[in-house]
């Protein structure tokens, strides 16, 4: 074996020990869990064009357009000696069968309906960017997903095992990234073939501009009629720092680092195919069974696509991501009249007063221009018989507490 072999043997090698570490968090600063989503020019560039800005900060967006100089001056070099999804499906491709289950290359069709997508408005197929796919399989390892949110996080695992049968399937037939490598290059090169790149643009087009639109509607195949009314239940309820709910779905990526940055776990993907297309696999909060830590701003300092923004420790404590509301039928002091103030005396801002019933009973009346939705007082709630008395709702928008009225329910 040549020493070059040998050499790209121990930097990919390297490449994948230094990804899987990033990826799995543990002691490392939270920042980090961006770190391999971030380096992806494909991230980058469709997430700036969906958002109509260019977000990443200069540290951040250095390192992309560094991977993408590199694939200027060398193709797809990145490809053959740094990907960590790369290197993992070559672990199969040693052993293969060699059968051909795919013969045409779709990646080019992939990579135009990403860029398609983003000018449209909504990426959709971003989330196949395998530095993404890479990121998130330990984030929901540990989020504890339902099943159906393991759809994206099972595309390394059976691409891997697909490798057995072609070698190579998905960096060779399928990555978009890998073609964008190769289409920087070819370019500065001029050595397109015009003919097959016409085709390759105008059938990802014709693929991502479409699932954009419907994507943007929220149109659900599933679950094709007219949804009633949505009501405040409905709304999801979005780590800090999240832009406006339509916009959010069109800018994660479901690189899920927000979620295994998260010290409480009150972050995790679920999969409502009644919620519609762009807002499948998408993080949320469950305030359920944990909190949104009042002191804690990881979430929003890790997301490398736009997302959630980043915020200061000030802005998080006056962030507003939803609503607590009172079931006042399940509430132990206003449907029973029983001495009960328990989410009050939980609640951090102090966004809880009473409202004295008969027999000068307190009950809790939640303050709206208060409430922060870190979910305390839900997890504090002792009313379960009828289910938790009082529940967090998301907000169509979050806003700091200076921009909101002073109303109270």
């Amino acid at each position: 074996m040549s020493g070059r072999r040998w050499l790209r043997i121990v930097v990919r090698a390297g490449c994948l020990v230094i990804a899987a570490v990033l990826a799995a968090g543990g002691p490392l600063p939270a920042l980090t869990a961006r770190a391999v989503p971030g380096l992806s020019p494909l991230v980058v560039v469709a997430a700036a064009v969906t958002g109509r800005a260019w977000y990443p900060a200069l540290f951040w967006g250095i390192p992309a357009l560094a991977v993408l100089g590199l694939a200027v001056w060398r193709g797809r070099f990145f490809c053959r000696w740094l990907c960590p999804s790369g290197t993992v499906y070559s672990l199969s491709a040693r052993w293969s069968l060699r059968r051909r289950l795919l013969k045409v290359p779709l990646n080019g069709v992939l990579f135009w309906s990403i860029l398609g997508g983003a000018l449209a408005g909504v990426p959709v197929l971003l989330c196949l960017d395998p530095l993404v796919s890479f990121n998130r399989i330990p984030a929901l390892w540990r989020a504890g997903a339902d099943a159906a949110a393991w759809v994206p996080g099972l595309l390394l695992p059976l691409f891997l095992v697909l490798g057995a049968v072609q070698p190579l399937l998905w960096c060779t037939h399928l990555c978009p990234l890998g073609y964008g490598f190769d289409f920087v290059h070819r370019l500065r090169r001029r050595r397109l073939e015009p003919d097959r790149t016409r085709r390759e643009v105008v059938a990802g087009l014709a693929l991502g501009v479409p699932m954009a639109v419907l994507a943007a509607r929220t149109v659900s195949w599933l679950a094709p009629r007219a949804r009633p009314q949505q009501t405040p239940a409905d709304l999801p309820i979005l780590p800090p720092g999240a832009v406006p709910v339509t916009a959010f779905a069109a800018l994660c990526v479901r690189c899920y680092a927000c979620v295994h940055v998260c010290p409480t776990g009150v972050i995790h993907v679920r999969s409502r195919p009644d919620r519609g297309l762009a807002r499948w696999f998408r993080p949320e909060l469950d305030t359920r069974t944990a909190i949104c830590e009042p002191e804690c701003n990881l979430c929003s300092r890790a997301c490398p696509s736009g997302a959630l923004r980043s915020l200061t420790m000030a802005a998080k404590s006056r962030r507003q991501i939803g609503v607590a509301r009172v079931r006042q039928d399940a509430c132990l002091a206003w449907a029973r009249g029983q001495w009960c103030m328990v989410c009050a005396d939980a609640c951090p801002y102090a966004a809880i007063a009473a409202d004295y019933g008969p027999g000068d009973v307190p009950r809790p009346r939640v303050q709206r221009n208060l409430c922060r939705g870190c979910g305390r007082c839900q997890n504090e709630c002792p009313a379960l018989l009828d289910g938790q008395a009082i529940v967090v709702d998301g907000v169509p928008e979050q806003r700091g507490l200076r921009d909101l009225a002073s109303d109270s329910v």
